[in-house]
């Protein structure tokens, strides 16, 4: 049985449920026994019944759906734990795949939407950016900062960057840059969240053709794995940026220091020449 919100309020106590479990991902229903299977053929209007039913008491076929109930039994979780995660508002652990680049945008979408403290992106590519930028992830980190969430994100550097760059921090979103040295994007909703993509083909121009192997969990062994790493890369970019700001001043009075000593031994030159 899927339990949600809906139905969360349903108790076991009827002589007729002696467990009740959880699974999620489940569509349709069955009914087995010790010698018999019975199921609709076709997803049914609740409430109706179905108009077709399969039926079998063969041996052989009732027991290998036997075998399919029992393993879906070992995978879910007594109905009491899933209704109190709805009650008390607990997000159930989890980690998984996501196959299909289709979906793996719209996880990115729903986390974007659902942060209410923090949001963290590293990038692995400049182009990976410009392809969030392009299906409009860049709006949603701009909706999320108007609300009140944290934004921070790092990305590799390149011309087209900056521009990005200066208008993402007029939304009070902080960016820093880092070196292009890594395959793997992550984003970090909440502390609570992660999404881990590969990259595939960074020559794609399309999020969907570029990324690969991608993995959503809400494990928070593996959320706060991801968590350090983006902070110490915060940190080193942070050190960068201070040091080539220095660097660019002392470049900067290096460069007034030679323009005075030129002009300093022209006047000398010149007065020499006057007093020959």
């Amino acid at each position: 049985m899927l339990v949600t919100q809906l139905n969360s309020t349903f108790r076991i106590g009827s002589k007729l449920v002696d467990e009740l479990r959880h699974i999620d991902g489940i569509k349709g229903n069955f009914y087995v026994n010790e010698t018999e299977y019975l199921a609709p053929t076709s997803f049914h209007e609740k409430g109706k019944p179905a108009s077709e039913l399969i039926y079998s008491n063969m041996k052989e076929f009732v027991e290998h759906q036997q075998y399919v109930f029992d393993t879906l039994w070992n995978r879910s979780i007594p109905a009491e734990e899933k209704i109190r995660e709805i009650e008390d508002g607990i997000i159930p652990e989890f980690v998984g795949m996501v196959l299909d680049p289709f979906e793996v945008q719209r996880v990115i979408v729903k986390l974007l939407k659902s942060a209410k403290e923090e949001i963290l992106i590293a990038f692995s590519t400049a182009n990976a950016l410009r392809r969030q930028e392009r299906v409009g992830s860049l709006e949603l980190l701009k909706e999320a900062a108007g609300r009140g969430v944290k934004v921070r994100i790092l990305t590799p550097e390149d011309d087209r960057i900056a521009e990005t760059k200066l208008k993402l921090e007029s939304q009070k979103i902080d960016i820093r840059y880092i070196e292009e040295s890594s395959q793997i994007s992550f984003l970090i909703v909440d502390r609570k969240s992660s999404l881990v993509v590969e990259l595939k083909d960074d020559s794609q121009e399309i999020t969907f053709e570029a990324i690969g192997f991608t993995t959503h969990s809400t494990r928070r062994p593996t959320v706060m794995s991801y968590a350090p790493i983006f902070e110490s890369l915060w940190r080193q970019a942070g050190l960068y940026q201070e040091s080539k700001d220095k660097l660019d001043v002392a470049e900067d009075e290096l460069a007034n220091m030679k323009q005075y000593l030129n002009e300093v031994l022209k006047e000398v030159s010149s007065m020499r020449s006057k007093t020959l």
